[in-house]
């Protein structure tokens, strides 16, 4: 945990538990998970966390630490926990999850059954066009949904999988706060705070990582009357922290150069997302101008460079579009 979270934490040493237990319970699933949907992609392990708590750390002004509370940090720790949780699903939680037909948790957001959502999914991919396929599976060959066995997965289906966790691992993350990690069967691993509310803001803010921030606005007011600060938590904000602190998390370190060597990775995206991390050899605020971002990076290619434009267009976008939002939120508050 960065020291300005700690500094913060000490002044509520019941939070400062309670994040501290969380970390302890979720680490070792994290570290042992294997995402086995997820075979070629980048690092998402406790590492990752880390990586992306330093940065989040970072990215808070000094002249605002004295505005950040503890309860802020509480839930942004917890945040960067839950984003990426879903994909480390195992195959037991899986079949679990796709047998549910219950209405959703948190119906503010989503309509569909995870059962009716795989249902969905399932129909969908028997239509995936050729550059579909070979993203997902490194193969233009159609899918067979006939030979779909969730008791007896393929490799094949397993990257089937992980493109279903992938477009629903915001919701995941928002699930797992509030009832949990399921592990079929097994005594489910949860935050460790007795704060429903607390784990409800932690698991919102981590949804709020794939859909714009505004959408969360009405969930807000309807849930706790207030978009701006809540109990001394500034959710919006977290939730601009959290985005741009995981955006950038491109340096090298997250690929790692010797798995390349002794794996073949299938899908030219998962190629192509380790070149680009490879490419990346440092990023860091110290530089002329103290509002930007300084980029090292050294393509080896014409499409490392061009993929590596378009994502740096893309982090630039969501600063903006996040700081236009929280002039908004905040601009006429005399407070902040």
């Amino acid at each position: 945990i960065p020291k300005l979270f700690i500094e913060k934490l000490d002044g509520k040493p019941s939070l400062a538990a309670d994040v501290r237990k969380s970390f302890d319970s979720f680490e070792p699933w994290l570290a042992n998970s294997g995402m086995p949907f997820f075979p070629g992609f980048t690092d998402h392990s406790p590492l990752h966390v880390n990586d992306v708590l330093t940065t989040a750390a970072s990215l808070i002004a000094d002249d605002s630490h004295e505005l950040l509370s503890a309860e802020d940090v509480a839930v942004l720790c917890m945040a960067v926990l839950l984003h990426d949780c879903g994909m480390h699903l195992t195959q037991d939680s899986f079949r679990e999850l796709i047998a549910n037909f219950d209405p959703p948790l948190i119906p503010e957001f989503d309509e569909l059954s995870w059962g009716q959502l795989w249902k969905e999914f399932l129909s969908e991919a028997r239509r995936f066009g050729q550059e579909k396929l070979i993203a997902v599976f490194g193969d233009s060959q159609p899918i067979d949904i006939r030979n779909f066995d969730a008791d007896n997965l393929t490799e094949r289906d397993c990257l089937l999988v992980g493109e279903f966790v992938r477009r629903h691992h915001t919701r995941l993350a928002h699930e797992i706060a509030i009832r949990g990690v399921s592990r079929g069967g097994v005594e489910p691993i949860r935050l460790s705070f007795d704060d429903g509310e607390i784990c409800d803001l932690a698991g919102l803010v981590a949804r709020s990582h794939g859909m714009s921030i505004r959408r969360t606005f009405s969930y807000l007011e309807e849930k706790y009357s207030a978009i701006a600060t809540y109990r001394n938590i500034k959710t919006p904000y977290l939730m601009a922290v959290l985005r741009i602190a995981d955006y950038i998390q491109v340096q090298s370190e997250r690929a790692i150069r010797t798995l390349l060597s002794v794996k073949e990775l299938r899908s030219p995206v998962s190629r192509q997302e380790w070149l680009n991390h490879f490419a990346v050899k440092d990023v860091t605020t110290e530089h002329a101008d103290p509002e930007a971002f300084h980029v090292n990076a050294a393509p080896a290619d014409v499409k490392t460079y061009l993929r590596l434009t378009d994502l740096f267009k893309d982090i630039q976008r969501e600063l903006d579009e996040s700081w236009a939002t929280l002039g908004e939120v905040y601009g006429r508050s005399k407070a902040l």
